[in-house]
């Protein structure tokens, strides 16, 4: 069924969402701490990258919880726009949470700045989240229902 692949998709991007952001609340705070008490790492750096880390898993959860929502839509409602939505919000989490987590992750390990990330990648992955609630909304305003139960006693 159509709509149960958006919500395996987004199923499996929570499950991932939660994991990622244990790993930043325990695993990655603690190295960066390590790194501010052995002063190769300013505590403002370290600032920054758990509060990036904490804006990529929260926006990942978020629209985790809207690729399900389309699953579940898609079910009743029949539209383009479904899929379209669905996969603006996969593309965002590709661009925007996982961009953001890749810039902190080399960022953690060579201390470089990788700015195409944030300049291109990250950017393009927001738009493609705002995209994604606008064919949403478009789905849940143009969109005819599905006639999925027909009767066949006839």
């Amino acid at each position: 069924m159509y709509g149960s692949k958006w919500i395996r998709i987004g199923a499996i991007s929570g499950a991932l969402g939660v994991s990622i952001g244990a790993l930043g609340a325990h695993a990655v705070k603690t190295s960066l701490q390590a790194k501010v008490e052995a002063t190769t790492l300013k505590a403002e750096e370290m600032v920054t990258i758990l509060d990036n880390w904490s804006t990529a898993t929260e926006y990942m959860m978020y629209h985790s919880i809207a690729i399900v929502l389309v699953g579940l839509v898609s079910i009743h409602l029949c539209s383009k726009f479904l899929t379209w939505a669905g996969s603006f919000f996969t593309a965002g989490i590709l661009g925007f949470s996982l961009g953001l987590l890749l810039f902190n992750l080399i960022q953690i390990s060579s201390g470089t700045k990788v700015i195409i990330l944030v300049a291109a990648v990250v950017p393009l992955g927001g738009a493609c989240y705002i995209l994604g609630w606008a064919c949403l909304a478009t789905a849940l305003w143009t969109g005819t229902s599905c006639n999925l139960n027909q009767d066949n006693s006839n």
